[in-house]
């Protein structure tokens, strides 16, 4: 069995030796962000904060994005085309993601690209963490507790469509999690909005609001 240390030591020298960059930082996010692993020319980047509260679980996350480019790279690459028109459309003119975006007027089809595109490379990503952990245990790794934190994450996306924002809170706090299920569901089942349950999405917008405060 893994402790938190071997297994992040492992990743490292992984990383280093595909001629990634690992910047760990002593902090609780990295503006606004808790991690990303980045392939882009110049930025071949892996990216965690520390201090956060769920450094490991976001270090795994990142982890198997890592794994997606180097196994799978059609998925990424599809993915990659796609990614950031979401995210254009949810931060123009403010932020931009796409250095080529020149306006954000996107179609209704584009835009459920971009989120169907999203959910599906995240889907992948978190099968492939859930299997891993599994698979591998790692020593005081909670595996309930990621996969409640797997649906926040995956069902925040429909919310990021439908309310044209990004959550203004972190999702992960205690009294999101306990309202989500620790079950792992298909990618069809994530795709299909309807399967948000009144409770997991009333758990979800309370931050998005800007005035709420964790516990």
């Amino acid at each position: 069995m893994d402790t938190k240390l071997s297994f992040t030591t492992k990743v490292v020298k992984e990383l280093l030796s595909h001629n990634f960059s690992v910047l760990l930082y002593n902090k609780d996010n990295i503006d606004g962000y808790g991690g990303w692993f980045s392939t882009d020319v110049g930025e071949e980047e892996f990216v965690v904060a520390m201090k956060h509260h769920m450094s490991f679980e976001i270090l795994l996350h990142e982890y198997c994005h890592f794994l997606q480019w180097k196994y799978d790279r059609q998925l990424w690459e599809k993915s990659n085309l796609t990614y950031d028109v979401l995210f254009d459309w949810i931060s123009f003119p403010s932020l931009k993601y796409s250095a080529d975006i020149k306006d954000c007027d996107y179609t209704n089809e584009q835009l459920d690209q971009s989120l169907h595109d999203i959910l599906e490379i995240e889907h992948d990503c978190e099968k492939r963490a859930i299997k891993l952990a599994t698979n591998n245990p790692i020593e005081d790794f909670d595996l309930d507790k990621y996969k409640r934190a797997v649906n926040a994450y995956l069902w925040s996306y429909h919310l990021n469509r439908e309310l044209r924002q990004r959550p203004k809170n972190p999702i992960y706090t205690p009294r999101v999690l306990e309202n989500m299920s620790n079950q792992f569901y298909s990618l069809d089942y994530y795709l299909d909005k309807n399967n948000l349950s009144e409770q997991c999405r009333l758990a979800l917008l309370q931050e998005y609001e800007k005035d709420s405060s964790c516990p």
